[in-house]
C-alpha cells in the first residue's frame, strides 16, 4: 500500500510539473501585438484586401515608435498556419520589417500585391530561420501576400504615417 501511495504521489507530482512547464517559455510568441497597442485607424484598402483573412479582427498593431518590428510568417490562421502575424502592421518611415519563417504551414513567401510595391522575398520556402526584411521610406499602405497560400487568405498590410 506504502509503495502505491508513493508511485501516485510521483504519478500526481510529474503531471502537475509538466502541465506548469507549458505556461512558461524561453521561445517568443507567435504574436507581435503583446508588445504593441492596437492600431484601431486601418485604410479602407487594408480593411478590404484583407476582409477574407480570418486572424485579421479589424485591427492591427502600432509600431509607430518602434525601429524595427518582427511580423511572423506561417502564423495560425485561414484554417492551419498560412497567416502573417499580426495581418496589419502601422509604423513610422524609416522602420525596418522583419518578416520570420517559423516553419508551420507549408513553402511561404512574401510578394506585394502588385508591381508597384517593393515587398518579393523571393522564392516560397519552408523554414525556421528564413527572414526577409524591408526598410519603408516612403508613406503608404502595403499590401502584400504569400503566393502558395493567397487563395487561403494569407495576406498582410504594412501601413506607413
Amino acid at each position: 500500500m506504502a509503495r502505491r501511495r508513493q508511485f501516485m504521489s510521483t504519478v500526481a507530482t510529474g503531471l502537475a510539473i509538466g502541465s506548469l512547464a507549458g505556461c512558461s517559455s524561453d521561445e517568443s510568441s507567435d504574436d507581435s501585438s503583446t508588445q504593441y497597442p492596437d492600431y484601431t485607424d486601418v485604410p479602407d484598402a487594408a480593411e478590404e484586401y484583407l476582409s477574407d483573412t480570418s486572424n485579421y479582427d479589424g485591427t492591427g498593431i502600432d509600431a509607430r515608435d518602434a525601429e524595427e518590428v518582427s511580423v511572423t510568417v506561417g502564423a495560425e490562421g485561414n484554417g492551419s498556419f498560412w497567416a502573417f502575424g499580426p495581418p496589419v502592421v502601422a509604423i513610422s518611415q524609416g522602420t525596418t520589417v522583419v518578416w520570420e519563417w517559423n516553419g508551420k504551414g507549408g513553402s511561404h513567401n512574401v510578394v506585394s500585391k502588385d508591381d508597384r510595391e517593393p515587398l518579393d522575398s523571393g522564392t516560397a520556402v519552408t523554414s525556421s530561420d528564413k527572414t526577409y526584411e524591408y526598410t519603408f521610406e516612403e508613406p503608404g499602405t502595403y499590401l502584400y501576400v504569400c503566393i502558395p497560400h493567397r487563395m487561403n487568405g494569407m495576406k498582410g498590410a504594412i501601413v506607413v504615417e
